[in-house]
């Protein structure tokens, strides 16, 4: 075949693709889905479950997100976080995580969703022992990580960018005795003891400096007065908790 040929054989490869609404290779286009840079970890050790965790949030991914928390899960607020409050008697259960992830990753409350996360957590992360009384250590395990997460929200033109530093504590459970919430046992989870959950988390940001290695006690003092879900979260230093409490 000649090159003129070849030529004319291509443009009308091309025509004929964009037409039909096939892929144009002359006039790609951005997929508007984000894509993410690196596999997801599977759940399959008490400190892949943190990473999975890990990824979702820097992925802004809230389906995977969804199942990694068991029916019974808690998320306890930093006993200094005013944020927290609220959630004092009435505990901050799985529904409230999701719809938090979904709010944060997606959009929601008429608010924007976040327009770039990064997060950081202990490169070598090491399971404890549950220490709580009843935890057989087989099946249940605790973590502890620092976290240095950095999230940006995008709003009639300005950014406004807002950072947590300090430390979570992850209490996991093997999957043959995690309590499966109902709507994944319908699509197919079961008892496995190659994949494990998240049980409890509890928040230890509130109140650390970047440079702090200690949890905060009980007096220590709260960083702001206590605010409404789905307040505009202020920019700069938070607490994990303030700014869960912002996106429910």
């Amino acid at each position: 075949m000649t090159r003129p040929h070849r030529r004319l054989t291509i443009l009308a490869l091309a025509l004929a693709l964009g037409a039909a609404g096939c892929f144009n290779p002359f006039d790609p286009r951005v997929s508007e889905q984000r894509a993410a840079s690196t596999p997801a970890p599977a759940p399959s050790s008490p400190t892949n479950v943190i990473k999975l965790f890990e990824w979702c949030w820097a992925n802004r991914e809230p389906s995977l997100y969804s199942e990694i928390f068991t029916d019974d899960y808690r998320f306890l607020f930093a006993p200094s976080d005013s944020a927290g409050n609220p959630y004092r008697d009435s505990p901050w259960l799985r529904e409230a995580e999701l719809s938090m992830a979904t709010h944060m990753f997606s959009g929601g409350l008429d608010l924007p969703p976040a327009s770039d996360i990064t997060i950081a957590i202990d490169n070598l992360l090491v399971s404890q022992p549950d220490p709580r009384p009843g935890k057989d250590p087989k099946w249940h395990r605790s973590v502890r990580t620092s976290v240095n997460l950095r999230i940006t929200f995008e709003a009639k033109g300005a950014s406004s960018v807002s950072s947590v530093v300090g430390y979570a504590l992850f209490y996991v459970v093997r999957g043959d005795s995690a309590v499966i919430p109902p709507e994944l046992a319908g699509q197919g989870f079961r008892p496995d003891s190659t994949r494990w959950w998240i049980e409890r988390w509890e928040d230890e940001t509130a109140g650390l400096s970047p440079q702090a290695s200690v949890r905060p006690g009980p007096g220590a003092a709260a960083l702001r007065p206590a605010l409404p879900n789905g307040f505009i979260l202020p920019g700069g230093r938070v607490s994990f908790g303030e700014l869960k409490a912002s996106r429910f």
